[in-house]
């Protein structure tokens, strides 16, 4: 049996966004509050700043992986494209509804005032691990295998 990626190029951008998404999201953010000397105001300071910047470049990156993906729309399935399409709604929720919503409760902690829990942290977690798993999926589909000399998807 023999794996050949379906378009090396997506293979790569996926790759490329799941190394960067996963250090940034489940490295870099747990690790800075480990930082001796890192106070908790710059520590949600900085987690704002990376996070914005994080799903900027993830949305590029989902839309050069869409386009490419397109171009070649006979070497994907439906379930290559639904995976796409939802962590592409992830992270639309994420942006315009979870991080506005954080980086308020980020300024409000930063400037010392109190703020009441809220399960919306909770929820952002949830949105990133959905989104490691969907990435994950996403680049073993990519391969497609040759099983008595007919490709497989």
């Amino acid at each position: 049996m023999k794996l050949t990626p379906k378009n090396p190029l997506v293979m790569m951008l996926l790759s490329l966004m799941a190394g960067m998404f996963i250090t940034i999201s489940f490295l870099e953010t747990p690790m800075k509050f480990q930082v001796q000397g890192m106070t908790l105001p710059i520590a949600l300071k900085l987690g704002k700043l990376m996070f914005g910047i994080s799903t900027r470049i993830q949305a590029v990156l989902l839309i050069l992986i869409l386009i490419c993906m397109l171009l070649r729309k006979k070497s994907y399935t439906k379930l290559d494209f639904v995976l796409i399409i939802v962590f592409f709604l992830i992270l639309i929720v994420e942006n315009f509804w979870m991080l506005p919503v954080l980086n308020v409760r980020v300024d409000l902690l930063s400037n010392g005032k109190p703020i009441p829990p809220s399960e919306l942290h909770n929820y952002f977690i949830y949105a990133e691990s959905a989104k490691a798993v969907i990435l994950i999926l996403s680049i073993i589909l990519q391969f497609k295998t040759k099983k008595n000399g007919y490709w497989v998807y």
